[in-house]
């Protein structure tokens, strides 16, 4: 069985700010039909699971306006167009104030395909060692911990941890790496 493709007839941005755009295009779905399909385009993202000579995993804890809540994620962001392993040192860097000399691609997600195609690229970080330099206060991350790989297992398991990229790089590091 071969789904047909999607065909846009024609696109156009009806919202756009630094982060993001909104696009509304017109449509004829796979089956035929005539319809309205709105995309968020965005940059791609970065997920860093950074990790320690003796394999524990460092987390963040966030605070979120879009879910106010407040909950354990690995370092994450925006690659603003940038080369992907570049942002996510950026990143880390920022975030934890960690850095690396032995960087893994584990290779991309999609982030919500329902209603973007952003991706994220999932990079683990080894042998990870602290700097001076974060801007933890300002990306409203109130606290930083280290979970053995078991351990980030179960806290998923109970709902500890949440964030889909997040569990999706624990994931691709379970499947790719010796923890």
């Amino acid at each position: 069985y071969c789904m047909k493709n999607w065909i846009t007839k024609s696109s156009k941005i009806v919202y756009k700010n630094s982060r993001f755009s909104i696009r509304e295009d017109q449509v004829i779905r796979p089956d035929g039909t005539d319809g309205v399909y709105h995309v968020m385009d965005r940059p791609s993202v970065v997920v860093i699971v950074p990790i320690t000579k003796n394999g524990k995993i460092y987390f963040i804890r966030i605070n979120r306006y879009t879910t106010k809540k407040t909950r354990w994620e690995l370092p994450a962001g925006s690659s603003d167009n940038q080369n992907e392993l570049l942002a996510a040192k950026r990143e880390l860097k920022e975030e934890t104030g960690l850095t690396s000399n032995r960087w893994v691609s584990l290779g991309t997600i999609e982030v919500a395909p329902g209603m973007t195609g952003q991706l994220a690229y999932i990079f683990a970080a080894r042998n990870v060692k602290p700097t001076k330099e974060n801007k933890q206060k300002e990306e409203n991350i109130d606290k930083m911990l280290k979970f053995p790989y078991k351990i980030v297992v179960e806290m998923i398991k109970k709902g500890e941890i949440v964030n889909g990229p997040t569990i999706s790089a624990i994931m691709k590091v379970g499947l790719s790496l010796d923890l």
